[in-house]
């Protein structure tokens, strides 16, 4: 490569790393001398061993290359980027090439011999060898590499979500670079085992590999999945993929059958497990059923694919009494359970009647089923209290019926024992 050394047209070449060297402005004013005869005799200068020694460097520091030239005369020094061709970056005291970058400290040290060359900032961009050229002939130089630490980041064009339908298999990547180069680890966020073979099979709760393969997914799979990636440079790097795994929905009412009393409140339940979120439906012979003055629907998410759906009807009367029908539906299918209601005689107008199964929303559930039973748990608590009570009066009946007689024989002994006395 052509440099311009100043406002003249002199040209020269460098010698390539690992090459035979070429002649070199480096040189000139050594041919200038023996054309005309009148070079003097100089030790030969020569580079010193502790020059040019490899560094690492973190990425963002500066990197340093020292070159001791001893007996260096009316030599130059000159520091040069490898390449093809290589890329001069300075001479004698001079840079040529991208000063905010490089900066050269020459004739340093006790003995004014050494150029150090700084490598600002340093980059991914600026690894690689260095050379430190004297422009004897042939020309000497020194080579170093410079290389970088660097830490491991993920990949931007690792997915964030993957979907996957149930049964199906699915692999997980991780792409992560750095120097050294890093290693990847893989866990679920919620420290859950990760199943590598359907909902049962063995698992771990860590997996190394970039590459996370999981075989018969099931609805169990679906979570947040974290790669970690590291190569002892902080900080790591972690990456988040959340996994849906997409099935019909599946529908189960709690109970089959609830009783209610007519002017009671009843509440019908039935849980769904869906992915995506199903739509959910009341039916009543072949009606829906919206939100009105007799019912209200609501729904609790105690997962992120399980859903309890509750009905209430408000004031039950008898023309409420029969079969409801709970129907989920989502682009993959749909499914429904049916639940029935009755009479029930033996509950008052002020309870509340709920049909439940085990499953999701268990605060919820546990807060409807102890209202409803509250009323003949009362009643049962207030008979026994009432049970209880009788027998205390009849026990102090007694007790005061059998304190005359008591009196009465106290008071026949005290006589006898006085009319003794008497005697005595």
């Amino acid at each position: 490569m052509s440099v311009n050394l100043s406002t003249q047209t002199l040209q020269f070449r460098l010698a390539p790393i690992n090459q035979a060297p070429e002649p070199s402005i480096l040189m000139f004013p050594t041919l200038l001398c023996q054309i005309f005869n009148v070079c003097t005799r100089h030790p030969l200068p020569i580079i010193s061993d502790s020059s040019m020694k490899s560094t690492v460097v973190l990425v963002g520091e500066d990197a340093e290359l020292l070159c001791k030239v001893t007996d260096l005369g009316r030599h130059k020094v000159a520091f040069a980027r490898a390449g093809q061709p290589p890329r001069l970056i300075s001479f004698d005291e001079k840079i040529f090439r991208n000063v905010q970058k490089y900066e050269l400290r020459s004739r340093g040290g006790p003995q004014a011999d050494e150029w150090t060359l700084v490598i600002r900032n340093a980059k991914e961009e600026d690894r690689g060898n260095y050379t430190c050229q004297v422009n004897t002939d042939p020309v000497i130089s020194k080579m170093a590499v410079v290389e970088l630490k660097i830490p491991p980041s993920v990949s931007r064009n690792t997915p964030s979500a993957v979907e996957v339908r149930e049964g199906h298999n699915v692999t997980l990547n991780c792409k992560a670079e750095g120097t050294p180069e890093p290693s990847v680890i893989w866990r679920r966020a919620d420290r859950q085992i990760i199943r590598f073979n359907g909902a049962t099979g063995y698992g771990a709760t860590i997996h190394k590999g970039a590459q996370l393969d999981l075989i018969r997914v099931s609805r169990k799979h679906m979570a947040e999945y974290v790669c970690v990636a590291s190569n002892g440079i902080p900080p790591d790097e972690s990456w988040t993929v959340r996994l849906m795994v997409t099935f019909v929905p599946h529908v189960l009412a709690k109970h089959d059958t609830v009783s209610a009393k007519r002017g009671s409140v009843a509440r019908l339940v039935c849980d769904v497990e869906s992915w995506p979120r199903p739509e959910v439906t009341w039916e009543r012979n072949g009606n829906f059923i919206f939100d009105s003055d007799h019912y209200a629907t609501s729904q609790i998410v105690s997962q992120p694919y399980h859903t309890s759906h509750i009905l209430e009807i408000r004031k039950v009367d008898i023309d409420h009494y029969g079969n409801y029908r709970c129907i989920a539906k989502n682009e993959n299918g749909h499914h429904h359970a049916d639940i029935h209601l009755q009479t029930d005689p033996d509950y008052d107008g002020n309870h509340v009647n709920t049909g439940t199964m085990e499953g999701g929303a268990d605060d919820e559930d546990n807060r409807v089923e102890s209202y409803g039973d509250s009323t003949r748990d009362r009643n049962v608590r207030n008979g026994g209290e009432n049970e209880e009570k009788r027998d205390q009066e009849i026990k102090a009946t007694e007790l005061k019926q059998a304190l005359p007689s008591v009196s009465r024989s106290v008071f026949q002994l005290a006589a006898l024992s006085l009319f003794i006395l008497m005697l005595w």
